[in-house]
């Protein structure tokens, strides 16, 4: 007999969890407060153009990769229009001058070498560090992390870029454009991340196996919930789960805010840590460790639907602001501009749908919180921010 498993929460954790439940025999339902599966994962249509909010692309989805089967077996793989994308975008330096990105390694390596012959050493070993990268394959949860024949090979770039952080990384560079490019890997955040997070985004491209998707997040959470269904499962949107029902120091099940109680065999809480806390005997959502102050940086996204196609750059722009201009709490030295050109679905034909990113932290919204005039004006100047750094860029925008 099959066994009732209620699973809180219809984010993409949420909706993978209730798949694999659910080919494992169990009869599931997951619970959603809102109206609409993917969390996080979503997207904005507004006035025809279409804004996202979540990851730019996928690792994994080429044939061959581990995380290929795992895509495949969600739903993904079939349902959602992916593309390769041709590079990780472009930097405008100080000089005027832009450089590329590029996923194939080679043309990638050719182009910084070009542009920084002062380096070549570092460029070098960086696309060096890149083809060691590709025989690298990220292996799922339950396999042997020893096995197969990338493991031992890429033990020496894992263990050296591992640890180097880019920061260090760009301590070495002896031309400050190089360190201006290099340093704009990373589309937001600091540099001391390690290297690796930047070079084995770029051999999974270089491989195919990231794919750009098409459509917004929220096709791609749609595909998730639809193969659920397929196996069985539900999901109850408008659910917002008050408490769990507990008899015998056992969970039964929950309860829902409208009163409804949902039995269960098991519960599994696919929602943040603080609500999962909070239903939790003697629990409570206001301990330290989940203070929003304590996060780590938060950016603000600002959306641009506009009048021109901007299908000529091939992938993100970065550029400096030299004047370093103050918004959102933060001098912002830098702006990177995403845009969906790849995507016909994005925006109206000869138009194209923007998204630019700030430097940010939730503190500095909670303190604005109390003041609305306050808070919206801060908004405006995020997005006035945007539009006068692209103005300056793009001329006659």
């Amino acid at each position: 007999m099959k066994r009732d498993l209620a699973i809180i929460g219809a984010g993409t954790a949420g909706l993978s969890a209730g798949i694999y439940a659910a080919a494992s025999g169990y009869r599931v339902t997951v619970l959603e407060m809102a109206g609409t599966p993917g969390g996080l994962c979503t997207s904005w249509s507004r006035g025809g153009y279409l804004f996202d909010g979540s990851a730019a692309g996928l690792a994994g989805t080429g044939p061959g990769a581990s995380l290929y089967r795992m895509w495949k077996e969600l739903g993904v793989i079939g349902r959602c229009p992916l593309g390769d994308p041709e590079s990780f975008g472009s930097v405008r330096l100080s000089d005027g001058r832009t450089v590329t990105v590029w996923t194939d390694i080679d043309r990638f390596e050719a182009h910084f070498l070009d542009n920084f012959p002062r380096d070549a050493r570092a460029v070098r070993a960086f696309a060096g560090a890149l083809r060691a990268c590709l025989r690298f394959d990220m292996p799922l949860a339950g396999e042997p992390r020893g096995a197969g024949p990338s493991a031992l090979s890429t033990l020496p770039v894992l263990l050296r870029y591992g640890t180097l952080t880019l920061r260090r990384f760009l301590e070495g560079l002896s031309d400050p454009l190089a360190v201006e490019a290099f340093g704009n890997l990373v589309h937001f955040g600091g540099t001391d991340v390690p290297l690796l997070t930047v070079l084995l985004p770029l051999a999974y491209a270089h491989r195919r196996m990231t794919g750009i998707l098409r459509g917004g997040w929220i096709f791609f959470a749609r595909a998730i919930e639809a193969r659920l269904g397929e196996l069985g499962g539900r999901v109850l949107y408008g659910a917002r789960v008050e408490r769990l029902k507990i008899e015998s120091g056992k969970v039964w099940g929950v309860i829902l805010a409208d009163g409804r109680e949902l039995p269960a065999d098991r519960v599994l809480s696919a929602a943040d840590g603080r609500f999962t806390r909070s239903l939790l005997p003697g629990g409570s959502s206001d301990g330290a460790e989940f203070d929003p102050r304590r996060m780590s940086d938060q950016p603000v996204q600002v959306n641009l639907g506009v009048a021109e196609d901007w299908s000529e750059y091939p992938g993100p722009l970065t550029w400096l602001l030299p004047d370093a201009p103050s918004a959102a709490g933060r001098p912002q030295h830098r702006l990177t501009v995403h845009h969906r050109c790849y995507d016909p679905a994005s925006a109206p034909a000869g138009k194209s749908s923007l998204m630019a990113f700030l430097e940010s932290d939730y503190g500095f919204w909670e303190a604005l919180a109390g003041d609305r005039s306050r808070y919206e004006a801060e908004k405006r100047r995020c997005a006035d921010l945007v539009v006068q750094a692209v103005g300056r860029f793009r001329s006659g925008f």
